[in-house]
């Protein structure tokens, strides 16, 4: 293949550097996965990424100079210009030049996405949303994001950061939130969320509560389990007629870790959405799984970087 047509994708998590050598068809060539251990600090967390984009080049037998970018998925809040996070809690860090660290090693060019408008590449390109123009991406993990296509175009705001779905206030006398507001959907739909509420319920127990568990328990038919998990796609379900009124899509792609849970949420969020939409809105938007999965974020980073000087084609868009 020409040198376009291979790209680089990070997925930089708060528990694992997640990097892929992705051609333009989706296919993933390569791959290599190291933990974080963002506690160890920011430059240790730098050098694993560096590490991991080299070891990802050499298990592939592609030259860097065969590669037309790399392209970071990363949490928080980030400037995609400069190719900074600005801020991301689940790493530590505060204005981390990760572009221009890269590019100085590799000398390839750099883009920089949040990882839920990331992975809204990756569905829109080869996965749930491939041949829509107006879709959005949901995921719902630790928290809860969005990434949108409109009109076949990424939204991706000022910098870069657009997409903050679980920060949308939907009870303004509600709890407060790490962001500063109150009430916010991921304080009630997120895998965090479904945590807080096991805990407060079974304040007695000593025994840890995560989300991953309360989802294996109520799809084995636990009865307090699934009221946490219907309840989440309650809430998601409202968060999702907004994102209709919003953005008119004809798609709306559900995934993150707590969409393990799907066979029980979907109902739910669908049910809640359609009991709050307009029919005329809302009777058209599919509302379906992700296909991608747990490499979403390396694959949309990586398809973003395609969209390099390349005038005329799909991906341009971003």
């Amino acid at each position: 293949m020409a040198k376009e047509e291979y790209a680089i994708g990070l997925d930089l998590g708060g528990t694992k550097i997640l990097a892929g050598l992705v051609d333009r068809t989706g296919r993933l060539i390569a791959r290599k996965q190291l933990p974080t251990y963002a506690e160890e600090g920011e430059k240790a967390v730098i050098e694993r990424v560096l590490s991991a984009t080299h070891d990802v080049l050499s298990a592939s037998g592609i030259h860097s100079e065969e590669v037309r970018g790399v392209g970071i998925a990363s949490a928080g809040v980030i400037n995609s210009d400069s190719g900074e996070v600005i801020f991301a809690s689940n790493l530590g860090w505060r204005n981390v030049p990760i572009g221009t660290l890269i590019e100085q090693r590799f000398g390839l060019p750099v883009r920089l996405f949040n990882d839920a408008n990331a992975a809204a590449i990756a569905e829109w390109l080869w996965g749930a949303g491939a041949g829509t123009q107006n879709m959005i991406y949901v995921t719902v993990s630790t928290g809860v994001g969005a990434g949108v296509i409109s009109d076949g175009r990424l939204i991706s705001g000022r910098d870069g950061s657009a997409g903050e779905f679980g920060h949308i206030s939907i009870d303004w006398n509600g709890p407060p939130c790490g962001c500063g507001n109150r009430g916010c959907l991921e304080n009630y739909a997120s895998g965090t969320a479904i945590e807080n509420a096991a805990r407060h319920k079974l304040a007695t127990t000593n025994e840890p509560v995560t989300a991953k568990a309360i989802s294996e328990a109520a799809l084995a038919g636990d009865p307090f389990s699934k009221r946490l998990i219907k309840q989440a796609g309650f809430y998601l379900g409202v968060g999702a007629a907004n994102l209709i009124y919003l953005f008119n899509p004809e798609v709306i792609v559900f995934g993150g870790g707590v969409m393990n849970a799907s066979t029980i949420l979907m109902p739910e969020i669908e049910k809640s959405m359609r009991e709050r939409c307009i029919p005329g809105l809302a009777q058209e938007v599919r509302v379906i799984l992700s296909q991608i999965g747990v490499e979403a974020g390396v694959m949309g980073a990586a398809g973003g970087v395609f969209a390099l000087d390349q005038p005329g084609e799909k991906a341009s868009n971003f």
